[in-house]
């Protein structure tokens, strides 16, 4: 078994350079939770996000291939009615219907201890799960605006930035990251934690306290607090 079942375990990677060069335009649709870049019709390329491709190695043989395209895609493009739920004590995970709990999809269990060891290991620490190097090369990421390409490395998953709650994830990150991941002991998704900006990784931009102004009641000033580090909340 590799330790990576993403990659092959020697010699330089191999990749379809023709979806890689800068002339190259992926296809990017609306959808409701925004703007989706498309991967193009190869098991070699797969949809990483909203806005890059994975590229996948092509000595891998075509199935192999289509079946990473499959755990990755599965993983890091967000339907609106679905969530991932995580079991961090069984080291599994599986695409879940939001209305009817339904298991849509479940994971191959050696690519979800890769795709998702990070969050594991900050759930069950004794599974010690090898946390692998980033994408980069591997990943090209896309202005959507205006379809340029780049190679700035990309974060997949909320956790990335090392928010704590789906809303908090999809404020700081400006609506790049909106996968919410269920854990089966500690649930991520829609639970306030204290202080949760505060302790972001520095690639959330972190809310200020601002001093109360003339006038302003110590009620509306925390509330204005609140408001500043929480985010708007809408009634229950």
């Amino acid at each position: 078994m590799l330790l990576n079942p993403f990659r092959p375990c020697e010699g330089t990677p191999t990749f379809q350079e023709e979806y890689r060069n800068s002339s190259y335009v992926p296809e990017v649709i609306e959808t409701v939770l925004g703007r989706q870049v498309v991967a193009p019709d190869t098991p070699y390329v797969a949809a990483a996000g909203p806005s890059a491709l994975y590229f996948i190695d092509t000595r891998f043989d075509p199935e192999t291939a289509q079946h990473i395209k499959l755990q990755i895609e599965k993983a890091s493009v967000p339907q609106l009615d679905e969530y991932i739920a995580i079991d961090e004590i069984e080291a599994t995970a599986e695409v879940k219907n939001r209305v009817t709990g339904e298991t849509t999809f479940v994971f191959d269990p050696p690519y979800a201890r890769v795709l998702f060891a990070r969050g594991m290991n900050r759930h069950n620490p004794d599974l010690k799960l090898p946390e692998h190097e980033p994408a980069g090369d591997w990943l090209v990421t896309y202005n959507l605006d205006s379809i340029l390409t780049t190679t700035k490395r990309a974060n997949m998953f909320c956790y990335d930035y090392g928010c704590y709650t789906q809303q908090d994830c999809i404020h700081q990150t400006h609506g790049n990251c909106n996968i919410c991941h269920q854990y089966r002991v500690d649930n991520e998704c829609d639970s306030r934690q204290p202080n949760a900006i505060g302790i972001c990784h520095p690639l959330c931009s972190k809310a200020v306290d601002t001093p109360k102004e003339d006038g302003e009641t110590d009620a509306n000033y925390y509330q204005r607090m609140d408001e500043l580090h929480w985010g708007a909340q809408e009634d229950q």
